[in-house]
């Protein structure tokens, strides 16, 4: 069952890319796919450099990994060429025919909508339109209408049965977080999609039956860049500066501040059981004030080992999922990885 999946466990921005990339590098993945839209990012810091990327796997730090995208996914063709030449991955990726590109038209249609942009929170780069016109069974634009992406077209479920058939690992990157799900999550200051694991499989062209595990990423505070509830929303300015500096809560599509509110245990609670994580992965640990640069829990002070315990607490969660990695920087390798000591 070579299948792993990361999920958000809050309102998106827990630091998936870093998760992603990280798993990539360290275990010997031979796929790495993304589905989702450009409207949400993953930001990875490799080799000195950090890749805020929109379309393309954070997964391509691994030389030997091929980078897809899903039929689920939506592109902005001149954003994915971009990504494409920074990270040097032109002869890893592979695009459904059936992943959708968003037209300029659809983009200035959202820009123009008031309502989106400033009630829902809408970031502007025309998903929520495109995601609309293929429900309503519009004339829109495929990958395989692309000429620009012609070359990387292939039949994406095909492919990835076959190399689950010959037991190659996959990692497939889930998009946003729990709380912006549009079945699961706070109606109506949330996605144009699903934003859960199962959805994510089905998007990729996958079924349940090849999962193996199940990440759910969180942070120890909760992050929203528009509208929407969080629970002991921070408005001190001196402690939003440290997010918004050292914790880099500024969004990489948007632009924006993100506002910042306390960990929110019973969504956390929620994610776990509605998305069946098997393992927790905790990013931002340095943030407590004095454990920046700690890179062991026994060193670790008492307020962020106080947070450790209160993510153990999501083991009670069928299916009882292990606390798996702690994030102490922004470097890929800035992980404690537990699953190697237990």
């Amino acid at each position: 069952m070579p299948v792993d999946i990361i999920v958000g466990g809050q309102g998106g921005d827990e630091g998936k890319g870093k998760i992603c990339a990280y798993l990539a590098y360290k275990d010997d993945y031979r796929y790495s796919i993304k589905i989702g839209g450009p409207n949400a990012g993953h930001t990875v810091f490799f080799k000195d450099r950090i890749y805020a990327l929109k379309s393309i796997p954070a997964g391509f730090v691994n030389a030997k990994a091929k980078l897809l995208l899903g039929a689920g996914t939506y592109i902005i063709t001149d954003w994915l060429i971009k990504e494409i030449a920074d990270t040097r991955s032109q002869d890893r990726v592979i695009i459904d025919p059936n992943a959708v590109i968003i037209e300029p038209r659809q983009m200035a249609l959202e820009r123009g909508d008031e309502r989106m942009m400033k009630s829902i929170g809408s970031v502007g780069t025309g998903l929520g339109a495109a995601v609309r016109e293929r429900v309503e069974r519009r004339k829109i634009r495929f990958a395989k209408d692309e000429p620009r992406l012609r070359r990387f077209i292939k039949d994406v479920p095909a492919l990835l049965n076959r190399a689950l058939e010959k037991g190659d690992k996959v990692l497939l990157e889930g998009t946003q977080g729990m709380k912006l799900s549009l079945l699961h999550g706070e109606y109506p200051f949330v996605t144009s999609r699903d934003t859960t694991a199962s959805t994510f499989l089905a998007e990729a062209g996958l079924g349940p039956r090849y999962v193996r595990d199940v990440y759910a990423i969180f942070k120890p505070y909760v992050t929203r860049v528009g509208p929407g509830p969080l629970e002991k929303e921070i408005k001190d300015g001196s402690r939003l500066k440290v997010h918004h500096t050292r914790g880099r809560e500024v969004g990489s599509v948007s632009g924006r501040l993100r506002r910042v509110g306390d960990f929110e245990e019973r969504s956390a609670f929620r994610t776990v059981a509605i998305n069946s994580a098997t393992k927790v992965a905790i990013t931002h640990i340095d943030i407590f004030p004095g454990n920046e640069g700690r890179k062991r829990i026994a060193d670790f002070t008492p307020s962020a080992k106080n947070f450790l315990r209160k993510a153990e607490r999501l083991s009670g969660i069928y299916p009882h999922p292990k606390l798996a990695l702690v994030s102490y920087g922004p470097g890929l390798l800035d992980v404690i990885d537990l699953r190697r000591s237990r």
